[in-house]
C-alpha cells in the first residue's frame, strides 16, 4: 500500500497532508483506521475539508484522507424513523379511509422522505461551509412574521411576547437561535427562488401559447378482438414466473406474547379512612375551583435602556392614570383605550383575561393577586414599562367536602396501587427477559402470566395486538425474525405493554400456478390485448403519417372521424389525452402530409389526432393588473425551478451514501 501511495502522491501539499495523517495516527492509534464499526445510518454525507476542497477520495491516499480528513455527517436510522413516523401519521390523517398502506410504506416513498432530510442537512453544511451569517435585524424581522407576535402589523409588546413564548415552552434566546438557524439554511435557496424573472416579450409569447385554441379531428381506434385461444399452459407458466411479485403471498409472522396491563392487576388491600383523608387534604385544590382573577391593565411603555428621568416621568404618568382610575365613576376600559401603550390590549379596554400564577413577572403577579375585586393598583414596573392593574372580575375558590369525593379517592387509590404494581412487574419482566432471552414461556412462568398467540399477520395489517403498528415493527425486525429472541417491552397503551417472540415466519412466496390460474390467465390476456392494441395503433399511425387520410382509416375501422373546434388547452372535452396530443402537433397545411399524433386513452384504447387549425390567443382583453399577476406567477415558477436546480447542484458537491436496507 505504501508503494501505491508513493506512486500516486505528488506535490508538497499532498506530502504535508500525509504527514498530518501520520501525526494523527501516532496520537490516536492506527487501530482507528482498521477498527470495525457498526453502521447505523440511514444516510451518510461526506465532504472534503473546507480548507482542501479537492482533497483526494480515491486510491490509497484518498482512503487515508477520507478516514482522517474528510467531514462526515450522518442521518441516523432513529432520526429517519421519527421523521417517517410523522409523515405516515400526516398521510393517514389526510387520506382517512383512502389511506394506501402499500404506497406509503414503499421504498420509493421512504426515499422521498429521506431525500428531503438529506437536502436539509446539505443546506446546513453548505451554509456553515460558506460562512452564511444572519444578523439580529434579520432574526427580528423573521420573528415579526410569525403569527401571534404582531397585531395590526405592530409588535404585541415585550410582556405579551414573553407570554406567547412561555405558552409554547420556549425561551426568547432559544427561539431566536432556532429562527437564526432556519434563516441560515433557507437564505440562499430563498434568494434564488425569489430571483426568477420573466421578460415582457417572453410573457407575451407564453400568454399567447396559453390562450391559443385549436380545431382538431380524431378517430378513436376500437380494441382488437381478444385472442384467448392462443394462451396455452406453457404461456401461463412463463407469465406466472416472470411476474412472480403479482402472485406471491405476503410475508407473515406469528408471535407468542405475554401482556402486562395495569388495569387487570388486582389490588390486595383497600385504603383506610385515614389514608383517604390524608390524600384528600394533600390534594384539596383538585376538588374545587381555584380563585379566578380577570385583570385589565394600562401600560406606560419605557424603552429598554431609558435614563432615570424618562423612567421617573413614565412612573409619574402611570401614577396619574391610577388616580384617574380610582376616581368615582371612572371607566378603566376607556382610560386603557386612550392612554395605554399596549397595542395588543388597549382596543379591548386593557383586558388580559383570567391570569394564573407563574406566567407574568413576579412584581406584576404579586400586585395582581393582592388586589380585591374592583381594586386598582399603584404603578408596577416590568421590563416593558409601568403598569396600572385592575381586577375586573373575581371568583372565589371553592372546595368540595370529603364525603362528596370519597368514592373518587378510593378509585384513585386503586389506580395508583395498580400503577405501582405495574412498575414493579415491568421491572421484573425485564429481569426475566435478561435471564431467559430465548424462551417466552419461561419469562411468562416467572411472572405468572399467560402466553398468548397472534397471527399470522403482515407488515401492514394485523388483528388484536398486531393491529398496533409498534408491535408489527418489532415482530418484523431482523432480530426477531432471524434470532427468535424475546423482544424488549413494547408499549401498546397507557400502563400496558407486551413482550413477544416470533414463533413462525413465512417469507413471501410464489403461489402455485394452479391456485392463481384464473388471475394469471386474465392478466396475460389483458397484457396481450394491450400489446395488440398498441401494435395496431402504431401501424395505423404509420399509415396516417404515410399520407392515408383519417377518413379512409376510419372507414376501415368501421368508425367515423370526430371534430372539435376552438379547443383550449384546459378543455375537458374531448378526452384530455386527445387535447394534450393536439397541442403537440403542427397545424394541417394544404398539399402536405398531416402531422398525426397518437393519444393513449387508457385501458388499451388509442386515438389518431390531427390539428386542422391553430388560432392565436387574443391578449387584447387582458388588463395590466392581470398581466402583472401572470408575470409574477411565471417568475415564481421559474424561481422555484432554479432553486431546485441549485439544490441538485449542491448535492453533487457531497458524497452521499444511502442505506436502503435500513429504511
Amino acid at each position: 500500500m505504501l508503494q501505491r501511495i508513493r506512486e500516486h502522491t505528488t506535490g508538497w501539499f499532498a506530502w504535508v497532508v500525509i504527514a498530518l495523517i501520520i501525526f494523527a495516527m501516532a496520537f490516536f492509534g492506527i487501530e482507528h483506521y482498521f477498527q470495525a464499526r457498526v453502521d447505523t445510518y440511514a444516510a451518510k454525507i461526506e465532504s472534503a475539508p473546507s480548507w482542501w476542497r479537492d482533497a483526494p477520495s480515491e486510491g490509497a491516499t484518498g482512503r487515508l484522507a477520507r478516514s482522517f480528513l474528510w467531514e462526515t455527517h450522518e442521518i441516523s436510522e432513529d432520526d429517519f424513523r421519527e421523521r417517517f413516523d410523522r409523515y405516515r401519521q400526516q398521510m393517514r390523517e389526510q387520506a382517512g379511509d383512502q389511506y394506501d398502506v402499500e404506497q406509503v410504506e414503499s421504498i420509493e416513498t421512504k426515499r422521498l422522505v429521506l431525500d428531503a432530510m438529506i437536502d436539509e442537512e446539505i443546506l446546513k453544511l453548505a451554509a456553515a461551509r460558506d460562512g452564511i451569517a444572519i444578523d439580529a435585524s434579520q432574526v427580528r424581522d423573521a420573528i415579526l412574521e410569525v403569527e401571534g407576535i404582531t397585531q395590526d402589523g405592530e409588535f404585541i409588546g415585550e410582556d405579551a411576547y414573553l407570554i406567547w413564548l412561555q405558552s409554547r415552552g420556549l425561551t426568547a434566546a432559544g427561539f431566536e437561535a432556532q429562527v437564526a438557524e432556519q434563516l441560515k439554511v433557507s437564505k440562499l435557496p430563498q434568494a434564488i427562488g425569489a430571483s426568477g424573472m420573466v421578460g415582457a416579450s417572453e410573457l407575451e409569447a407564453l400568454l399567447a401559447l396559453q390562450a391559443e385554441t385549436r380545431d382538431l379531428r380524431y378517430v378513436e381506434i376500437p380494441l382488437p378482438a381478444p385472442d384467448d385461444a392462443a394462451i396455452d399452459d406453457a404461456a401461463l407458466a412463463a407469465w406466472h414466473e416472470a411476474n412472480a411479485a403479482r402472485y406471491s403471498t405476503e410475508e407473515t409472522v406469528t408471535v407468542s406474547y405475554v401482556e402486562l396491563d395495569a388495569a387487570t392487576l388486582a389490588v390486595a388491600t383497600a385504603p383506610t379512612e385515614d389514608e383517604l383523608r390524608q390524600r384528600y387534604e394533600s390534594q384539596r385544590t383538585r376538588f374545587g375551583t381555584e380563585e379566578q382573577r380577570t385583570i385589565a391593565h394600562i401600560l406606560v411603555e419605557v424603552a429598554p435602556g431609558a435614563d432615570e428621568a424618562t423612567v421617573n416621568a413614565a412612573r409619574a404618568e402611570a401614577g396619574e392614570i391610577a388616580a384617574l382610575a380610582r376616581a368615582e365613576g371612572a371607566d378603566f376600559a376607556a382610560l386603557a383605550t386612550q392612554r395605554s401603550d399596549d397595542i395588543g390590549t388597549r382596543d379591548q379596554g386593557g383586558d388580559l383575561g383570567i391570569i394564573t400564577r407563574g406566567v407574568f413577572p413576579a412584581d406584576f403577579e404579586s400586585a395582581a393577586f393582592a388586589l380585591p375585586a374592583g381594586g386598582v393598583s399603584d404603578p408596577v414596573r416590568t421590563d416593558g414599562g409601568w403598569h396600572v392593574l385592575k381586577v375586573t372580575d373575581l371568583v372565589e375558590a371553592s372546595v368540595l367536602p370529603f364525603e362528596a369525593v370519597r368514592a373518587q379517592l378510593e378509585a384513585e387509590f386503586g389506580d395508583s396501587e395498580r400503577e405501582r404494581l405495574f412498575n414493579e412487574r415491568s421491572g421484573a419482566l425485564v429481569d426475566a427477559i435478561l435471564r431467559e432471552p430465548n424462551s417466552i414461556t419461561a419469562v411468562a412462568a416467572d411472572l405468572g402470566l399467560e402466553v398468548r398467540s397472534a397471527g399470522p399477520f403482515t407488515r401492514a395489517t394485523g388483528e388484536g395486538v398486531a393491529a398496533v403498528e409498534a408491535v408489527r415493527e418489532v415482530a418484523f425486525s431482523r432480530t426477531q425474525k432471524d434470532d427468535r429472541v424475546v423482544s424488549d417491552p413494547v408499549e401498546v397503551g397507557s400502563n400496558r405493554l407486551l413482550v413477544l417472540q416470533v414463533s413462525a415466519h413465512s417469507p413471501a412466496a410464489l403461489r402455485p400456478l394452479a391456485e392463481v390460474r384464473e388471475q394469471v390467465f386474465a392478466d396475460l390476456a389483458a397484457d396481450r390485448l394491450a400489446k395488440a392494441a398498441r401494435e395496431r395503433a402504431d401501424a395505423l399511425l404509420a399509415r396516417a403519417r404515410g399520407g392515408e387520410s383519417l377518413e379512409a382509416i376510419a372507414t376501415g375501422l368501421g368508425a367515423v372521424p370526430q371534430e372539435s373546434l376552438r379547443v383550449s388547452r384546459q378543455a375537458g372535452l374531448p378526452d384530455p389525452a386527445i387535447v394534450a396530443e393536439a397541442f403537440r402537433l403542427e397545424a394541417l397545411v394544404a398539399g402536405q402530409a398531416a402531422d398525426v399524433g397518437l393519444a393513449s386513452l387508457g385501458n388499451g384504447r388509442y386515438a389518431l389526432v390531427v390539428a386542422t387549425r391553430i388560432t392565436a390567443g387574443d391578449l387584447s382583453t387582458l388588463t395590466p393588473a392581470v398581466r402583472a399577476q401572470l408575470q409574477a406567477q411565471l417568475a415564481q415558477l421559474r424561481g422555484s425551478a432554479e432553486r431546485d436546480a441549485f439544490v441538485r447542484a449542491l448535492r453533487s458537491q457531497f458524497e452521499i451514501t444511502v442505506a436502503e436496507q435500513r429504511l
